[in-house]
């Protein structure tokens, strides 16, 4: 039963995302929600940009399944911690996606913007924002938190940092970077066609198959990033180029919401989701400090991300998303296998940074900023 609810969990999200997503592209083009072309833009035509509420609906589709679900196999019943997790979890997802919305249609200021991800963050945490109690697991552990939270983390896939026992309160700041953090890499990554929902496919999957892989397994756990996976399969053929339609803010902001909650929940894999994330991750470390050493702000939107780069560089859209396809499967399949060693993981990742920041100095200076904030 449990190989059965994983298998429908990820095929209604991607079946409920591929067919709501026609329909929303009719009422985008009738309603103007479209992307035009333009200096911060690569794509030629109107596009229609709220795709996402069809992924955002596949989504929680195959949740609502994870649910029912529940009472057919007792191995699928979650815990009150999960359960309460879960409604945080959503509670964020929804008021990410409202304000995100808003801006695809209207263009919200960065700033305000900023203040929504942060409170949302914050409504991730929860409870634990006023009890900072650590409950007994399964096992008889003391683990368990009321709410989500970064109580420790592996640094640098050395040694586990116990940000709890050092102060709940840097715990709570740790969690709420990360959160908003993968917000924005998202939306960052989502410059070219079918690049955020790829890439966010196979982070979502590799989330899933690390905490499969767990002794004891966290099956229940696991059905969050497939359903989350499964709504950027069924999306990614409308995306991929040339794209029928794009996920927006709406997508890209809710997604990035739910890929930093899945790395937290069950156990903190940031170790996986730095490896498989590195090279978004990266380029946006890069472009955050470039922008500010040049007395700009980080918050403007440009044609300095390394995908703008290296389509600067002769290669098509679909080879430079292809490249970050495959250096996310393959560091993804690096933190999935016991060969590698928490050295040899650093060893890949710092590799990688290399390799990023090689190519970010060989292109040079010739890029722009517009004045339009992300």
């Amino acid at each position: 039963m449990i190989e059965l609810a994983l298998v429908l969990t990820f095929g209604v999200a991607a079946g409920v995302t591929a067919a709501l997503t026609p329909p929303l592209i009719r009422l985008s083009l009738r309603a103007g929600w479209v992307a035009q072309p333009g200096a911060r833009h690569v794509h030629q035509r109107p596009t229609p940009t709220v795709g996402g509420l069809a992924m955002i609906a596949g989504f929680a589709a195959a949740l609502l399944l994870s649910f029912a679900l529940e009472q057919l196999d007792p191995a699928l019943r979650r815990s009150p911690f999960e359960h309460l997790r879960l409604g945080l979890l959503l509670a964020g997802a929804s008021l990410v996606a409202c304000v995100s919305l808003i801006d695809d249609v209207r263009d919200l200021p960065a700033l305000p913007r900023l203040g929504v991800q942060m409170i949302a963050a914050l409504v991730a945490v929860g409870p634990y924002l006023w009890d900072h109690s650590l409950y007994a697991d399964a096992l008889g552990v003391p683990t368990e938190a009321r709410g989500i939270i970064l109580t420790a983390f592996n640094f640098p896939f050395i040694e586990q940092i116990h940000l709890h026992d050092l102060s709940p309160w840097l715990a709570v700041a740790a969690t709420v970077f990360w959160i908003v953090g993968m917000q924005n890499m998202v939306n960052w990554a989502d410059g070219l066609d079918g690049l955020a929902a790829g890439v966010t496919l196979i982070a979502a999957t590799v989330l899933a198959l690390h905490t499969l892989n767990l002794k004891p397994p966290q099956s229940t756990v696991a059905l969050l990033p497939l359903a989350l996976a499964g709504a950027c399969a069924g999306f990614l053929p409308f995306n991929f180029h040339p794209a029928r339609t794009f996920m927006g803010d709406v997508g890209a902001m809710t997604l990035g919401y739910i890929l930093g909650v899945s790395a937290i929940i069950g156990g903190a894999k940031l170790a996986t989701a730095l490896l498989v994330l590195g090279v978004p991750l990266i380029d946006m470390a890069w472009l955050i400090v470039a922008r500010t050493v040049r007395g700009g702000s980080a918050a403007h939107a440009g044609r300095d991300h390394l995908h703008h780069r290296l389509l600067a560089m002769g290669l098509s859209q679909r080879q430079v998303v292809l490249i970050y396809y495959t250096l996310s499967a393959v560091f993804g399949a690096i933190a999935l296998l016991d060969f590698f060693t928490p050295l040899l993981k650093l060893a890949a990742l710092l590799l990688l940074g290399l390799l990023v920041i090689g190519i970010m100095l060989y292109t040079g200076r010739d890029v722009w900023l517009v004045d339009d904030p992300l």
